[in-house]
């Protein structure tokens, strides 16, 4: 699809029972391009970005691939890059301490463009604090009228008192000091979604070269409470970069960011 969730300045959202439904975000700066490259015709088939294509009176007008960094990035225009990255994102890995290092055995991510920096997990143990396989019900003890779920042992014990939340997790991660530094907490649904790729060629939605951690089928927790039904906050579902809102009490994927230097 040429339209992806970022690019969409306002969605209409029901919430049926169950606390599922599915949101197309507007896009806030500063916040990556959406990573699509590609423009489609009236056929919906791969065609040129260009006037013709995507203009004010083509069927499909003002395409995602025609504008932007990925634009840039796909014409040869973009400048060069602090690190790398798929399209116009533009990401350095780094090593436990905090220091740039190759891709590959690294702990961190920064985003060149928003100044975010991002939690890898790991794919090691299941004892590990950040197991890739972990999972964590969504709580916020400040949050005014509905912190969530202490939730139960579905991390293998790695949190006090086996309750496997995103308040306990982002606790513990700072105590350890992730790449040198405190201040992690989790993402709004936009900084998430300023992460997700929407021109990769399939799933997962993300340059997995940075984020080797992602699978297509797993969800994602953000910061954001579903304000009209508060026991619901929002994930971002890395299938197709979409965000959805949820039961505060199920439980999925946890990935921190930290702002600033």
């Amino acid at each position: 699809m040429p339209i992806t969730p970022r690019r969409l300045a306002a969605a209409l959202l029901t919430l049926p029972v169950g606390l599922g439904a599915v949101l197309a975000s507007a896009q806030t700066a500063p916040l990556n391009d959406t990573g699509q490259a590609q423009c489609y015709n009236a056929a919906n088939a791969a065609a040129p970005c260009d006037e013709a294509t995507t203009g004010n009176g083509a069927t499909h007008p003002g395409q995602d691939g025609r504008f932007g960094r990925d634009a840039a990035q796909a014409a040869g225009a973009l400048p060069a890059k602090t690190g790398g990255g798929a399209a116009g994102f533009d990401f350095t890995a780094l090593d436990a301490g905090g220091n740039d290092t190759a891709t590959g055995s690294h702990a961190c991510v920064k985003d060149n463009v928003t100044g975010l920096t991002w939690e890898v997990k790991q794919a090691g143990a299941n004892t590990d604090l950040r197991y890739t396989g972990h999972a964590y019900a969504w709580y916020d003890s400040s949050h005014p009228s509905n912190p969530g779920s202490q939730g139960a042992n579905t991390c293998n014990g790695t949190l006090p008192g086996s309750l496997c939340n995103t308040q306990a997790y982002a606790a513990a991660v700072n105590a350890a000091g992730l790449c040198g530094q405190t201040g992690w907490r989790l993402p709004t649904r936009r900084e998430l979604l300023s992460i997700a790729h929407n021109g990769a060629a399939s799933a997962p939605s993300i340059d997995t070269t940075y984020f080797p951690d992602s699978q297509s089928n797993w969800a994602w927790w953000t910061s954001d409470t579903y304000e009209p039904v508060p026991a619901g906050a929002w994930i971002v579902y890395f299938y197709g970069g979409d965000s959805n809102a949820f039961s505060k009490a199920l439980t999925y994927s946890v990935r921190l960011v930290r702002s600033g230097q």
